[in-house]
């Protein structure tokens, strides 16, 4: 696991002391070495995090037949198979790890090597004799690439924003999107290419770049090099029981090669399904100690020690649990949590992992975690509320305001783990939009009306609902599919990686740690989306097949919790949580949040929040985020 960084310029060559600044920038993706590599129209920085071969594996890795040169970012999981298949085509090693295995495998197949690789990976080669660079990422977009274009730099790439923003000669050309605001005010997050800045792209999952001296000066082309769309379409004829026994094959595989390491591996165990399967597996393969990592909380409705104490007993593994630091730290650190986000990304849990992750580091440097399997099983409470959507018309707004006040009336606002009244609020939105928006709306901070009211001196016509386009191009993909297939398609392309792969990344890396996923194995992911929606989702049973396989596993409690989530008590602690409440009361007043929202707004949701009379969390800590990234990094002169 590593950062990396370079230029590639055809009209001139690209200066290695800028890519000695970017990659000094991230240097917590890789602290215990860096490289750097330069020749003409290209130049490399790599930051390494020694995880595999940690003595000969250096980078930037050059082959000595062809003089190509990679900078790489991940992990490829099957590269001693691929290393096997390799040598038979006459190829030799000088290293133990897997980026020669890149290396060399794009030398046999070039760009056809993605399609060969298990992994999460972000990288960049030079193909020397083409003169062309190559820069690629993973299927689900597990590892992240940046990059800017100009005419007097090249492209310019990077594993984070960060170093775009380090080197003043691109900062003071960067341009602030006024349509991402928009589309972050309603998601918490930016969908697709997006950033914050109109002239950097992120490179999407499964998507690749070729440049090179003929299209140097054109608009960057993106190619896909995978399409999970086929896998939904494609069903399986296989019977619940063959499908138990062919998935409970592909999690033990997929765990197995991702315990391979040259360091301490742990796991993350929140006492849920999902990390107690990953639990479960790891005890299974290999019966030695290993060690399970936990964040709690005083505020009971969050914690979930309990449930990670009893699997960590039932299975007999070593529980470390930490404790979210309080009033003054909290607040301290808050500067470090949103730098660490890279960009605006304002999940609440984004502070539960940066915890987690801070302190579990000591102990492992990677970590296993059960992300993903909410996606491919149906297992959100979005999905229930699908159900019941296919039921009910879609309202008008005058309906939708008149139930809102009825629910208000009925039900008492409550600061908890996303409360039932939440959920409602919520629900009623949702049914003003048509099926396919709802699905995603379910999860909307501030609808259009309510970011007309609060943005201040900003064209009307960047208020809209324009993001939801990118939903319906994705759900044309699959247009003839149950609707539950479709809205998990939907998910695992929109808020898998821009909310849940994003969030993982960048805590563990701020802290020099790797994460591993085993249910976002691509052959596992491929056959679960081939299974008829009946497997997965029922009434009264989400995540079905994986409920069935660990019933006789796992302790019967694990299956009567109510799935929670991994939520964080923000809302508690901006009533009363003295520090917190000042921090961020402080935060939402800057000059620069007074420029571009309304004071009186602001003040509103403040004072609504306060008084319990709404329930106004996500929508306080999205401002926050944005304001504290705003100080962080110099920028309200961008507005």
């Amino acid at each position: 696991m590593c950062g990396i960084s370079g230029i590639c310029n055809f009209i001139k060559n690209p200066s290695q002391d800028f890519v000695k600044v970017m990659t000094s920038a991230i240097h917590h993706r890789g602290p215990d070495d860096s490289g750097y590599f330069s020749s003409d129209f290209i130049s490399f920085g790599h930051r390494r995090l020694s995880i595999i071969d940690i003595e000969k594996s250096l980078q930037p890795m050059t082959d000595e037949k062809n003089k190509n040169t990679i900078i790489f970012n991940g992990e490829i999981y099957n590269f001693k198979n691929l290393k096997e298949e390799l040598i038979q085509l006459g190829h030799t090693f000088k290293t133990y790890g897997d980026t020669e295995v890149i290396l060399k495998a794009y030398s046999s197949w070039g760009v056809d090597c993605l399609n060969k690789f298990e992994g999460m990976f972000a990288f960049a080669i030079w193909d020397f004799n083409k003169k062309q660079l190559f820069l690629a990422r993973d299927k689900f977009g597990e590892k992240p690439i940046f990059y800017y274009q100009s005419k007097e730099h090249g492209l310019v790439f990077s594993s984070e924003i960060k170093s775009f923003i380090a080197l003043n000669e691109i900062k003071k050309n960067l341009e602030f999107d006024l349509d991402s605001l928009n589309e972050y005010l309603s998601l918490n997050y930016l969908l697709e290419d997006k950033t914050f800045f109109k002239n950097i792209f992120q490179l999407k999952p499964a998507s690749y770049i070729l440049v090179n001296s003929k299209n140097f000066k054109e608009k960057i082309k993106v190619k896909k090099y995978w399409f999970l769309e086929k896998y939904f379409k494609n069903k399986t004829k296989d019977t619940f029981q063959e499908s138990r026994e062919k998935f409970s094959f592909l999690l033990k595989n997929s765990t197995k090669q991702r315990s391979f390491s040259d360091v301490n591996n742990g796991t993350f165990l929140s006492g849920g399904i999902d990390s107690s399967s990953i639990s479960l597996q790891l005890k299974e393969i290999d019966n030695h100690k290993m060690l399970a990592h936990n964040i709690s909380f005083k505020e009971k409705d969050f914690d979930e020690f309990d449930d990670a104490k009893k699997i960590s007993k039932f299975l007999k593994i070593g529980l470390n649990d930490y404790r979210i630091p309080e009033e003054k730290e909290l607040v301290q650190d808050f500067p470090k949590i949103v730098e660490a986000m890279d960009q605006p990304m304002s999940d609440t849990s984004f502070i539960g992992m940066f915890y987690l992750s801070k302190y579990s580091c000591k102990d492992s440097k990677v970590v296993l975690s059960g992300d993903g399997a909410d996606e491919i099983f149906c297992g959100y409470d979005t999905y229930i509320a699908d159900f019941y959507r296919k039921f009910l018309p879609t309202i008008g707004k005058s309906q939708k305001n008149i139930l809102k006040r009825l629910a208000k009336t009925i039900f008492k606002t409550n600061i908890s783990k996303v409360s039932f009244d939440y959920k409602l609020t919520k629900f009623l939105n949702g049914l003003s939009f048509k099926k396919e928006h709802s699905h995603i709306l379910w999860r909307e901070i501030f609808s259009s009306t309510e970011k007309k009211s609060i943005l201040n001196n900003v064209d009307p016509n960047l208020i809209n609902y324009n993001f939801l386009n990118i939903i319906d191009e994705n759900y044309k993909l699959v247009e003839d599919l149950h609707y539950l297939d479709q809205n998990m398609f939907i998910d695992i392309q929109t808020w898998l990686p821009n909310d849940i792969l994003y969030k993982i990344d960048r805590s563990t890396m701020y802290h020099s740690q790797e994460s591993r996923l085993p249910f976002l194995d691509s052959k596992l992911v491929e056959y679960v989306c081939s299974l008829p929606v009946s497997y997965k989702f029922s009434f009264f049973e989400r995540k079905k097949l994986l409920r069935n396989i660990l019933t006789e596993k796992l302790p019967k409690s694990l299956f009567k919790k109510k799935k929670s989530g991994f939520n964080i008590p923000v809302g508690l602690w901006l009533i009363y949580n003295k520090d917190f409440k000042d921090m961020a009361y402080d935060l939402l007043n800057t000059r620069f949040m007074n420029t571009i929202f309304k004071k009186t707004e602001l003040e509103n949701i403040w004072h609504q929040h306060q008084t319990k009379k709404e329930d106004q969390t996500y929508k306080i800590f999205n401002l926050i985020c944005l304001s504290q990234w705003i100080i962080n990094n110099k920028l309200e002169h961008k507005i």
